[in-house]
């Protein structure tokens, strides 16, 4: 099938109570790592509210080519996996709303798409 580009928002509260959201845009591609606002294909989160907690991943589409996004902390894969159709917005409890995961403060996001 052919890759659908689809677009993202990550939703991560501080320790502090901020709330800090990452829109992204999804390729479709298998291998491929979500893309931020600048153009990366990572995020560094601030170091500055604590501990992030990440509590919800928004997705616009599923996807076509991929089902799913491997979540890489610091290089390292943390074996949490994005479940496209789970995050999808029109879902009334996404993944990570009832099961967030946090992640230190100042540590480095990549998203890798996979089938």
């Amino acid at each position: 099938m052919a890759a659908t580009p689809f677009n993202a928002v990550l939703v991560f509260v501080g320790e502090d109570g901020s709330v800090i959201s990452y829109p992204c845009t999804v390729s479709d591609v298998n291998g491929e790592y979500y893309t931020f606002p600048d153009g990366s294909d990572h995020v560094v989160l601030p170091s500055d509210h604590g501990i992030l907690t990440l509590i919800d991943v928004i997705l616009s589409a599923s996807g076509t080519d991929t089902s799913q996004a491997q979540i890489f902390v610091n290089g390292k894969d943390t074996g949490e996996k994005i479940m496209n159709s789970a995050n999808l917005g029109s879902v009334y409890n996404r993944q990570f709303m009832s099961s967030p995961i946090s992640i230190a403060p100042g540590a480095k996001i990549k998203i890798k798409q996979v089938t």
